[in-house]
């Protein structure tokens, strides 16, 4: 039996909130970062009289974020589940500051895999395979997720990149790739290498566990004073060139009007969260 909801510690419920569901906010005792760790979730409406278990979205943001950088993100899957264009699912945002996602800063990749999943499926009704997970990252998060779907596709069946952070070759001079540490103090070129998708590509490819990727920009992000190439939009185009024409895992890629901001990623997840929840399980009796 999974322990009881109450048995976590909670620092708020968001307050004044048109939401149909509930965000809350925890504080896990991480073993491999050695600190509490905090991070929001969001539960769908009826999850507390229901017997069912459910699908996880898991939120990474973007560089210098918190757990509450997806607060308006959860908005949007709370009104696609209350208007019945996706099943209820549940929704995890941790925290990792300016980490990349990555083990260097701190084991920020590690906790997520072996302490912050195997804490949430013991304290949730849960679907417990990777069925049932889908993640998904905005900015640095974009690249996070990209390389959780890639190196990590036993755990995940789906994910979405928002304006993604992502360089096929070395990121630009201005990039907080090179500036965080998170690739190393000075910045290791090596490292990000080792780290970056495609040296990812050809194991995940070879383990034959697909996970179709939605990947959504604006046409006004950011333009990078290096040149068009490092652009989001390019590198975004690049990436699905190299997922679903060059190796034939599936994937959608959305150019829509709009910067690096809510005012893009709101209609963008409008459409990849029907999109990803196509390959989730649906809820179903908790077993």
């Amino acid at each position: 039996m999974k322990p009881a909801l109450a048995l976590l510690t909670a620092a708020y419920v968001l307050a004044g909130s048109a939401l149909a569901g509930t965000i809350t906010t925890f504080e896990l005792d991480s073993p491999t970062l050695g600190r509490p760790w905090a991070f929001n979730v969001y539960l769908p409406d009826g999850y507390e009289g229901s017997n069912l278990e459910y699908a996880v979205i898991y939120l990474l943001h973007g560089t210098g974020g918190d757990e509450s950088s997806w607060d308006e993100g959860m908005d949007v899957i709370d009104d696609l589940v209350a208007s019945g264009a996706i099943p209820p699912v549940i929704a995890v945002a941790p925290a990792s500051g300016r980490s990349w996602w990555v083990d260097t800063i701190e084991p920020f990749e590690t906790a997520f895999i072996e302490d912050l999943i195997p804490h949430v499926d013991a304290t949730f009704r849960t679907i417990e395979d990777r069925g049932g997970r889908a993640v998904v990252g905005l900015s640095m998060g974009g690249y996070g997720a990209l390389r959780y779907a890639l190196v990590h596709s036993d755990v995940f069946r789906t994910a979405t990149l928002l304006s993604p952070a992502l360089y096929a070759e070395q990121p630009p001079l201005g990039s907080s790739a090179r500036s965080t540490g998170a690739f190393g103090t000075p910045f290791d070129p090596d490292l990000w290498a080792e780290r970056n998708y495609p040296a990812a590509l050809a194991g995940y490819l070879a383990r034959g566990l697909e996970v179709p990727v939605f990947i959504g920009v604006g046409d006004d992000d950011w333009n990078e004073p290096e040149g068009w190439v490092y652009n989001v939009d390019y590198q975004a185009a690049l990436l699905f060139q190299r997922l679903n024409k060059e190796a034939g895992s599936a994937a959608e890629l959305r150019v829509i009007d709009g910067g690096h901001d809510w005012d893009a990623w709101k209609p963008l997840l409008v459409e990849a969260l029907p999109y990803m929840t196509r390959f989730l399980r649906f809820p179903r009796p908790h077993q």
